[in-house]
């Protein structure tokens, strides 16, 4: 995974590139890393783009980021997902609990246009 930083604008946006498979194995190293990023900023996009597997404890822990991130007053959002990711999340219907993006700048910008309204 790598993360890093976008200072464009006045908030501070988190950028995790995830790699291709989140699964039983390498979840809770998610959820930790996210724990750390979230010292950084609260606002965070997942860069999906190179994903190409998720299983039920990856969908898991990646709720439990958003609740994480819901929780520091930011929030989680989701881009590029491919085909294959997409459909699990919305056959489980968790695709209505995530602002979902067709890639990391347009998820970026959505932070950008919520900071700017009144």
């Amino acid at each position: 995974m790598i993360f890093q930083l976008d200072t464009s604008t006045d908030k501070i946006i988190g950028i995790a590139v995830l790699q291709v498979r989140i699964d039983a194995t390498n979840c809770k190293e998610l959820q930790k890393a996210f724990s750390l990023w979230l010292q950084d900023s609260a606002n965070i996009v997942f860069d999906c783009s190179a994903l190409d597997f998720i299983d039920s404890s990856g969908l898991g822990a990646i709720v439990s980021c958003l609740r994480k991130a819901l929780e520091h007053k930011g929030d989680l959002r989701l881009a590029a997902l491919g085909p294959k990711v997409s459909l699990i999340f919305e056959l489980t219907k968790a695709k209505q609990l995530f602002s979902i993006y067709p890639d990391a700048a347009s998820a970026v910008t959505s932070f950008k246009e919520v900071a700017a309204m009144p």
